[in-house]
């Protein structure tokens, strides 16, 4: 009889649920170093710093709202036309996450009536382009890279948003939230709870291994691709500090 040899990695990757292959990943993005960048620069990269510390000018905050935008834009395109493919049976379908409209407001704050034609020009730069391009590329058309990009913006912004938005009202003597928007949710009233109940769907979700793995491989590109649009930042911190 021959004995069959199973890979251990393999094999304990299908005991764990969806969702916790999901947030392992999500655990080890984080891990590679700040959002900015990778291990291999600074702990504290000067621009993402300087964002929750008062330390940028109008332009450098507006740079991280305009690259926010056009996540969010194609995201949430692919969004409505995943809605128009399934009707009912589309359970991502939540209303209470989106930020479009938020970061239109937030936007229209920090660099007035042009503000359209800035993001798309002064800002649009070849990170936050490639990232888009990814969005523009499966998102809208192949529904487990879509899960995985919902999954990796939504729960990420989610669970840093209060915390962010405390810190640079803070930090920017912010005395409400116009501006800074894009932060809260509130239709959420409990984010830990939410986010327990969105983990709980995901496993409730029909997904072959195949396409399992290839959403665990699509929120680490979603990771990297996000880093390397904050490098973008990172390398105009010249023009955007205070």
């Amino acid at each position: 009889m021959t004995e069959t040899v199973q890979n251990p990695s393999a094999t304990g990757a299908q005991a764990m649920t969806l969702a916790e292959r999901l947030r392992e990943v999500s655990l080890s993005g984080h891990g590679r170093g700040d959002e900015w960048g990778s291990s291999e620069e600074a702990a504290e990269p000067q621009y993402s710093t300087a964002y929750l510390r008062g330390g940028l000018n109008r332009a450098g905050v507006a740079a991280q709202v305009a690259q926010h935008f056009l996540m969010y834009e194609a995201l949430e395109a692919a969004t409505l036309a995943h809605r128009e493919r399934l009707g009912e049976d589309f359970v991502l379908w939540m209303p209470e996450l989106h930020r479009l409209e938020s970061l239109r407001n937030d936007a229209q704050y920090w660099m007035g009536d042009n503000w359209e034609n800035e993001v798309r020009t002064r800002y649009a730069t070849p990170g936050i382009m490639r990232y888009v391009e990814r969005l523009n590329g499966v998102a809208a058309t192949s529904y487990p890279h879509f899960v995985a990009h919902h999954y990796t913006r939504y729960l990420a912004d989610l669970s840093g948003g209060l915390m962010i938005a405390k810190m640079f009202r803070r930090s920017y003597e912010m005395a409400g939230s116009e501006g800074t928007t894009f932060y809260d949710f509130p239709d959420i009233e409990d984010p830990r709870a939410w986010k327990d109940r969105y983990r709980s769907l995901l496993d409730t979700m029909e997904f072959s291994e195949q396409e399992k793995d290839a959403m665990v491989e699509e929120v680490a590109l979603a990771y990297q691709l996000n880093n390397e649009a904050g490098s973008d930042l990172e390398a105009r911190f010249a023009e955007y500090k205070a």
